[in-house]
């Protein structure tokens, strides 16, 4: 069966988090060309980056989570009634070629509580990580930011080989039990070996198994696929909040 623990794992130890929150509204810049893939290539590439920001998201009830998002129940409606909706977005695999292989992004979203004369626009959230599912951990969290709803929908995703997301698979198969895999070793002795072997072969898994994918999931190609999430959405501005990894995002985005 295919695991998030493993890769989050991996990924703290080479990754410093800013352990910070931040709320951004960011209009295009003149990267932006770069940033939504806009190569300066064939007319089929840009025929293929104007029908993916036409697109149209499917919303729906939420299911429960599954288990690579982290089990539990399907969320439940807000106090005022207003359901959990999720989606899929579908975005290039490869953002330097638009017209090439597409994946696609789980999303969720609360409407605004707000008329619709109140209303911004949508607010999107990152939690960090790397690796956290924001469409298993925006509902839990929906009370703290029941302000914000009244001039925004709350909207979160799963990133690229996240949770929900296409991408990356690691089959846990054959590898030791996580938890008997010290992550913080006190010394430089058998348990930071152990550590390191674990990591080692969990990432060979994931190259055995999404090796295609791989060199296409990181910071760079999430925030791209932000962009194409504002535009969908509706938005001339992305209104971002990002926490801990997020605010990196956020940076690369902006």
């Amino acid at each position: 069966m295919p695991t998030a623990r493993a890769i989050s794992t991996a990924v703290l130890l080479s990754t410093a988090t800013l352990l910070a929150s931040s709320l951004t509204a960011c209009a295009p810049t003149d990267r932006d060309g770069d940033r939504q893939g806009d190569t300066g290539g064939t007319t089929t590439d840009a025929q293929a980056l104007n029908d993916l920001r036409a697109q149209t998201p499917h919303w729906r009830d939420c299911p429960a989570p599954a288990p690579i998002q982290g089990g539990g129940e399907a969320p439940g409606a807000l106090p005022d009634g207003t359901p959990w909706q999720c989606a899929t977005l579908r975005t290039p695999l490869d953002w330097k070629n638009p017209s090439g292989k597409t994946m696609d992004l789980a999303l969720v979203r609360a409407r605004t509580s707000g008329t619709p004369d109140d209303r911004i626009g949508s607010l999107l959230f990152n939690f960090g990580g790397p690796g956290g599912s924001g469409v298993a951990t925006l509902p839990g969290l929906a009370a703290d930011y029941e302000k914000l709803r009244t001039r925004y929908d709350l909207v979160s995703f799963d990133p690229r080989g996240v949770g929900s997301s296409g991408g990356v698979r690691c089959p846990d198969a054959g590898l030791p039990d996580e938890d008997e895999i010290d992550n913080i070793p006190d010394d430089g002795g058998d348990e930071t070996n152990a550590l390191v072997r674990y990591n080692r072969e969990t990432a060979a898994a994931c190259e055995k198994h999404s090796g295609d994918v791989l060199p296409y999931v990181g910071t760079t190609q999430a925030a791209r696929d932000m962009d194409l999430m504002r535009q969908v959405l509706g938005d001339e501005k992305l209104h971002y909040l990002g926490i801990s990894y997020g605010t990196e995002l956020g940076g690369v985005y902006a």
